[in-house]
């Protein structure tokens, strides 16, 4: 798999975006087969796995749970600005905000659900 340089980062070529996985177009995907996928997706060479607070805090929590044994292999990218008034409902008012209070409160969820203690890109 191709690389590239994310700032100090080396990135695969191609990332593997978690939204469809628990939330956004059609049905939700059983979580054992989207762990399945992404390890499949490790073993090809991908090092770049992107989610997002928006996609539902169960997406975040899948990806933290994928992830675990490969932690220090891998480069998460997530979010933040875009958040549902009910973040398990993709049918709830969407809201903006990147006020610096939202910023914090939204990387520290983020960490939470994923388990982990640092955010490779957060944007």
């Amino acid at each position: 798999m191709q690389q590239r340089h994310l700032s100090p980062l080396k990135v695969s070529a191609l990332a593997l975006g978690y939204m469809g996985m628990t939330y956004g177009y059609g049905e939700v995907h059983d979580k054992k087969q989207m762990v399945k996928l992404t390890h499949k997706g490790l073993e090809l060479g991908i090092n770049f796995f992107d989610t997002a607070e928006a996609y539902g805090e169960d997406n975040e929590e899948l990806l933290g749970e994928a992830i675990k044994p490969f932690r220090d292999k891998v480069v998460v990218a997530s979010k933040f600005g875009i958040y549902y008034a009910n973040p398990n409902d993709k049918y709830a008012s969407i809201f903006l905000d990147s006020s610096p209070s939202r910023i914090k409160s939204t990387i520290e969820g983020s960490l939470k659900r994923l388990k982990i203690e640092c955010i490779d890109s957060y944007y």
